[in-house]
């Protein structure tokens, strides 16, 4: 289990200001829209530490009977491997032993919140800021829970009480703008976000409200706004060596998002800011270069695909140059894509004929798209080079097949691959299909046995011979 001091940074004896200083630094490092898991152990680290009577509290967990703290100990445990039910039992036994314990309330109350009880966690926080009414955090995790059960306005006003109790802590301010966003108070929503701006803020916080400030722009098409956003956030990333590698991650998704949108000019411009930022970053690189790829080929591809006089493997063989990662839902290491890409290669060359009228027509009607393969489709069309494609590939058969068998649900067993397996013609008419999910990879239960082993029936032939033909 992590102790709040360690995810801090700090020292048991550390003071307010240390606390709050070191809460910032780690934001800066960890911000919301990038690491959520993190974020959530610092601010929880942050409200706990921050807060005289939650810090006694929690530097008094060591001296608690014994029997408590192993309880105690236990539910943080299971809480943290997300067995939520059975850490709620054991905290509700520790304040059955003792019931005036603040720091259990609260997380059980938290993992109510967690496990969907929201009525439950509602009447803990009630009386945790009952008790405790100058405590910011409960205040501001009371307002979650209304936010919860759809109480927008009550919500709003817990999130108000707590940032009159803490300014500094920006997930409160988030907290309030999503509470207007709810209860359709879009304009409420913004004026928040400017305001928490206003203040003497941190730079993380000033990147964490312009983002929230570009998506709530997007999510109104208020686009003239967004790039007013975006050119303030590039002004406080481009020399700010703590939050460049953050800003422009984000801005790259942001990128992707609006492509997706089919804002393909607007996610263009993104991604150009971004490179402004981080202009080496291979991640950031690699959009740019498949957004353009859609918006030089994405109209022509539109029209190919709805084409019925050319087959579908041909088309999905372009769609895996022109389409993004993010639309085909592959890995984001591009193997599944790689993969793919190369199991089509071996099937055109393998049955060039048959796809031979297909390719015509591509070269024909859709020229454009035809270049981009058009060194791969003037070699299998000659017999003599088709061979030597053919060969090529055989040779590389062994490091492909392993995972395109996980991928089609195959067991994993080169031995029992050949040419044959490999030759079958899976169809792909659905290879875009939003509903069609790749099966999950064959798992074996029992040993692994190689064609050229034993076989474990006993016969002493080898498996291939026996059991295995």
């Amino acid at each position: 289990m992590k102790d709040f001091y360690e995810i801090l940074g700090l020292e048991k004896e550390a003071s307010k200001d240390e606390i709050k200083r070191s809460y910032f630094k780690l934001v800066r490092k960890y911000p919301p829209d990038r690491y959520e898991k993190e974020f959530m152990e610092i601010r929880e680290a942050y409200e706990t530490l921050s807060n005289e009577k939650t810090r006694e509290q929690y530097d008094a967990i060591n001296f608690l009977p014994i029997e408590i703290k192993e309880l105690f100990d236990s539910a943080r445990a299971l809480i943290e491997e997300e067995d939520f039910t059975a850490g709620i039992r054991i905290l509700e036994r520790v304040l059955k032993l003792n019931s005036e314990l603040l720091i259990v309330k609260s997380l059980l109350a938290e993992t109510y919140l967690k496990n969907d009880n929201s009525g439950k966690a509602l009447k803990m926080y009630e009386e945790l800021t009952a008790a405790e009414p100058e405590n910011a955090a409960f205040a501001g995790y009371l307002a979650e829970a209304y936010l919860s059960r759809g109480w927008q306005k009550k919500a709003i006003g817990a999130y108000n009480r707590a940032i009159e109790l803490d300014s500094d802590n920006i997930s409160l301010w988030i907290g309030l703008s999503d509470a207007y966003i709810k209860n359709s108070e879009y304009a409420q929503a913004r004026e928040v976000l400017e305001k928490a701006l206003d203040r003497d803020a941190d730079i993380s916080d000033s990147t964490t409200i312009y983002l929230k400030l570009i998506m709530l722009n997007i999510s109104f098409e208020m686009y003239s706004e967004m790039y007013k956003c975006l050119d303030k956030l590039a002004e406080l990333a481009v020399n700010n060596v703590e939050i460049k590698d953050n800003v422009a991650w984000t801005l790259s998704h942001i990128g992707q998002l609006l492509m997706h949108m089919g804002r393909d000019e607007d996610a263009q411009r993104v991604i150009d800011i971004a490179m402004k930022i981080l202009p080496e970053d291979k991640h950031i690189l690699e959009t740019k270069k498949q957004i353009e790829k859609l918006n030089k080929y994405g109209e022509e591809f539109e029209k190919l695909e709805s084409d019925k006089k050319i087959k579908m493997e041909v088309i999905a063989f372009i769609g895996f140059e022109v389409i993004p990662d993010s639309f085909l839902e592959l890995e984001l290491d591009g193997m599944d894509k790689k993969v793919m890409a190369y199991f089509h290669e071996y099937q055109i060359v393998r049955e060039y004929e048959k796809f031979r009228s297909s390719i015509q027509k591509l070269k024909k009607n859709y020229p454009n798209l035809y270049s981009i393969k058009a060194d791969f489709f003037e070699k299998a069309e000659n017999s003599i080079e088709r061979k030597k494609m053919l060969s090529s590939y055989k040779s590389e058969m062994g490091k492909f097949i392993p995972m395109l068998g996980g991928m089609l649900g195959v067991e994993d067993d080169e031995d029992d691959y050949d040419e044959e397996w490999f030759g079958r013609n899976f169809t792909n008419d659905d290879l875009f299909d939003e509903d069609v999910e790749l099966q999950e990879p064959f798992t074996r239960e029992e040993p692994k046995v190689g064609r050229n082993d034993s076989c474990p029936c006993g016969s002493g032939k080898k498996y291939k011979k026996c059991c295995g033909k």
